[in-house]
Parts: C-alpha cells; structure tokens; sequence
C-alpha cells in the first residue's frame, strides 16, 4: 500500500487560496439594514365583483394611499408618500391578497412586491374585524435607492371601512 505524502508547498498554496477566497467574499458581502415602519392608509379605489360559485366569494381590486412614518432605529422613508395597488381573492373577507406598492420620497422610489393573506373574523358585538399579514420584496427603486434589494414582512388592520394601518419591518441593502 502506497501512503502519499503532502508537499508543504501544495498545503501552504491551497491555504493561502482559501484566504483570498474568504477576503474577497467577505469584502464583497453587503451591508444589510433593518428597517421598518408604519403606515395609515385610505382607500381611493375599491371594487369588488361578486362570484356566484360560493356564497360571500369575491375577487376585490383596491387601490390605497397614505404616508410612512420611519419606526427603526435605522430611519428610511420617513414621510414619504405611500401608495398601494392590491388584488384578492376573498370567501366572506378571508383568502390570498398580492400587493404591488411603492414609497416615494425627494425623487427617490422604491418598488415592493407583496404576497399574504387577510382574515376577517366577526366580534361578539357583530363587527367584522380584518387583518392582514404577509411578505414582501423589493423590485426596484429609483434615485438615491437605485440597486437597492431587500425583503420584509407586514402586518395590517382595518380601523375603518376605508382606513388600514400596516406595520412593517425587513431589511435591505444596494447593490453596487
């Protein structure tokens, strides 16, 4: 049986590959920022077409708008301008929502993707109560946020026919 020596050479190149290897993914890594935030917001479009194969089944298209306020430590957004266009598939208020909303700030916008779910239970006093919740990605942004990339959650409710309130919180980085 042929026992193979290692060469101090070959073990000290290999190492010192696996160094530069290490540096150069460590120094290329991004810096991911947490943040997140709060936002009222009114409907300016709602509209819900009724199906007739299940009783209280409905497909809803609204459109929302409102501000942000920054609740993090790390401040992003704060007061921009939120708006929001949304699309469900609801039985009795409960089922899958997709969201595709935007912040827009000084010139400068980020774009999010969001998927999740509403539910909508009824109070002992016999109002409907709804929440939402879900999670979203960032497709894009503009100006200041050109290459930016991150994902979050959210977590929502309706205070009033028209008015929700979402909390959210993610993080993301720019992409260089």
């Amino acid at each position: 049986m042929k026992i193979l020596k290692s060469k101090p050479w070959i073990v000290v190149t290999f190492s010192l590959a696996l160094i530069i290897v290490f540096c150069a993914t460590y120094s290329t890594a991004q810096e991911k920022i947490k943040i997140s935030g709060k936002v009222t917001t009114a409907y300016t479009i709602r509209h819900e077409i009724k199906c007739d194969d299940t009783e209280g089944h409905s497909i809803l298209v609204v459109k929302s708008e409102g501000v942000n306020m920054s609740t993090g430590k790390n401040e992003f957004m704060d007061g921009a301008e939120f708006a929001y266009e949304a699309f469900a598939d609801y039985v009795k208020g409960n089922g899958p929502h997709v969201t595709y909303s935007k912040l827009t700030l000084n010139g400068d916008t980020v774009f999010y993707r969001g998927e999740g779910k509403t539910k909508t239970i009824i109070s002992p006093k016999g109002k409907p109560i709804t929440t939402v919740e879900g999670t979203n990605t960032i497709i894009k942004g503009t100006g200041k946020y050109e290459g930016i990339q991150g994902s979050g959650t959210y977590k929502g409710k309706l205070i009033s026919s028209n008015i929700m309130v979402i909390e959210s919180e993610g993080e993301y980085f720019i992409k260089k």
